[in-house]
């Protein structure tokens, strides 16, 4: 599944996030792949980023925001391909499961 990881931290933190991110290729699980990187400098905080993840599982996602922990702030969304979500459009609403 592909996923966007927007992440923002400030001054106090980027010689941690720096480091974190060099170890990552380390100790990433089987899994986890980055598709794209991207940080660009902001005003308050001082640097954001997103990152485009192909991730397996969760589990391998979940090693990503672990590695990070608090050096980042990091909101993590689903992402779909524009054609496909226009195709979820037009398919017949699934009808929902009974609970027991």
């Amino acid at each position: 599944m592909l996923f966007v990881a927007e992440y923002e931290f400030g001054w106090e933190s980027l010689s941690s996030v720096v480091a974190k991110r060099l170890e990552w290729g380390e100790v990433q699980p089987d899994g986890f792949r980055f598709i794209g990187e991207y940080i660009w400098s902001d005003r308050d905080p001082p640097f954001r980023g997103v990152a485009i993840i192909e991730a397996a599982d969760v589990e391998a996602l979940n090693a990503f925001m672990l590695h990070y922990g608090p050096s980042l702030r990091i909101a993590i969304h689903v992402a779909t391909d524009v054609e496909s979500g226009i195709a979820m459009v037009h398919q017949e609403p699934r009808r929902p499961r009974k609970k027991r």
